[in-house]
């Protein structure tokens, strides 16, 4: 285990820091959703999930095409056990995971995944109404000083990520 596994992981937006849990956690949401949903090939079907989320800062109007690609990832993961994964090899720890394995789906398993974006947007697009001022959707740690450092960082700075480069969540 190394010391980034075990930094915490969630959705930053307006008002709100969604934590999902430990960075093995998510990195395994992703890896998940790339080689069951995908066959493999990163973005290929989900590309706002798998590129911008997880790697960038949402716009506002990024966040229905995110939040409608983790609609059809939900309905997908509804339909696959989690009784034969081996989690290690998606990159998760289940010696420090959050996550319940004993669940009867692969939603259900990541279903705080699910919940903390959908906390995220709701909180985003609030103070986009009554303020008139959109705060960027993105994933980063919930830790201080970690934190700190990703709600501070600029759009440009994610945006400024190319396709191999790794999330900031990731380093």
């Amino acid at each position: 285990m190394n010391a980034l596994s075990t930094k915490n992981v969630g959705i930053l937006a307006a008002m709100t820091i969604a934590e999902i849990g430990p960075a093995s956690d998510v990195k395994g949401f992703f890896n998940l959703v790339a080689s069951l949903l995908e066959n493999g090939v990163k973005g290929s079907k989900y590309p706002w999930v798998m590129e911008k989320l997880y790697r960038g800062s949402l716009a506002y109007d990024e966040l229905n095409k995110t939040e409608s690609e983790l609609d059809s990832i939900k309905k997908e993961f509804l339909s696959i056990s989690p009784d034969n994964i081996e989690w290690s090899s998606f990159g998760i720890d289940k010696n420090i995971s959050r996550l319940n394995f004993a669940r009867g789906n692969l939603f259900l398993v990541f279903e705080r995944f699910f919940k903390a974006f959908d906390e995220a947007s709701e909180c985003t697009e609030a103070y986009f109404q009554a303020f008139n001022e959109y705060i960027p959707v993105r994933m980063g740690f919930t830790d201080a000083p970690h934190y700190i450092d990703d709600v501070n960082r600029t759009t440009e700075q994610y945006n400024a990520l190319g396709p191999n480069d790794l999330p900031f969540w990731l380093r």
